[in-house]
């Protein structure tokens, strides 16, 4: 099995190493495809300010970094220009063409925010556990369950809206919820997590396996979590394993655990994202494709 990772974020928004210094530390720890996935600048109309997006002014020198980048690297390492666009209803989402300009290998749409409608208030799912009590207590009331199924739906609208090539950690909600529910998710999360996997099943969309929360040490299962997991395997959604890495020591941290858990589920294979391959006898494979393989035996 060839070792990728396609989400990946650098000292163009809140990584904390250049694109060279990952591309060499992907090299040197054995990983065949490496994919730049910088958080995307949010509409300046969202009026929401971060340290951890993009800046727009910074957008030409990342791009010119990832394909200055893939020029050093070919022929040793497949390098790949993405962005991780958040999906903020209304505001933003990976269908959005403010992107379309600057050739993208591929687009991971991820779910980070909750707000009011005119986002006069909004906060981060994933933030410190103090950010997410006080989003809780102001837009639902202190109703946990409310606020998990504002996360579901917005996931849901981000996959039938399209424009996504991975979806990024798929219930990155628990992260915060978790301690109020003792790891027994009330039956209304599971419905929609049921609502979402069927939304899934009927667009070509791949699910990352991602390990960057056990990577930082916040938790110790990936995204997403072993139940949704062996959901996806009998929908034959397909899966790809992410380290979401923010430094050079994440990349391919705890895939071993990952491979693990795919295995648990029922998955035999991942796929692999490859552009402009060729086939076996030369011809090209098309523009982008998905390449299945198969998960180590041991």
């Amino acid at each position: 099995m060839n070792y990728a990772c396609l989400h990946t974020h650098t000292t163009f928004c809140d990584g904390r190493d250049t694109v060279e210094v990952l591309c060499q530390a992907a090299w040197e720890q054995g990983l065949s495809i490496l994919g730049f996935s910088a958080h995307a600048p949010l509409p300046a109309e969202s009026g929401i300010i971060t340290q951890w997006h993009l800046p727009m002014d910074k957008l030409e020198a990342y791009i010119e970094a990832v394909q200055a980048a893939k020029k050093v690297w070919e022929g040793k390492l497949a390098i790949y220009l993405g962005l991780e666009i958040d999906y903020i209803p209304g505001i933003c989402g990976p269908a959005d063409r403010r992107f379309d300009a600057y050739n993208l290998d591929y687009r991971i749409g991820s779910v980070h925010y909750l707000s009011t409608p005119d986002l006069s208030y909004y906060f981060t799912v994933d933030g410190p556990a103090a950010e997410w009590e006080a989003g809780v207590q102001e837009l639902f009331a202190g109703d946990y369950e409310a606020a998990a199924h504002a996360y579901w739906m917005n996931m849901e609208d981000m996959i039938k809206a399209g424009g996504l090539d991975i979806l990024g950690h798929i219930d990155l909600v628990k992260k915060n919820q978790k301690p109020w529910w003792d790891d027994q998710f009330p039956e209304s999360y599971r419905q929609d997590v049921r609502r979402v996997l069927m939304a899934l099943q009927r667009k070509s969309i791949v699910v990352e396996v991602n390990t960057g929360a056990m990577n930082r040490g916040t938790m110790n299962e990936t995204y997403p979590s072993l139940g949704i997991l062996r959901a996806m395997r009998q929908l034959s959604i397909p899966v790809t394993i992410n380290a979401d890495a923010h430094s050079t020591s994440h990349l391919k941290g705890n895939y071993d655990k990952a491979i693990e858990a795919l295995k648990q589920s029922g998955y035999e294979e991942i796929v692999n994202f490859y552009k402009n391959r060729k086939g076996p006898s030369g011809e090209p494979n098309g523009p982008s494709a998905w390449i299945r393989e198969r998960l180590p035996l041991e």
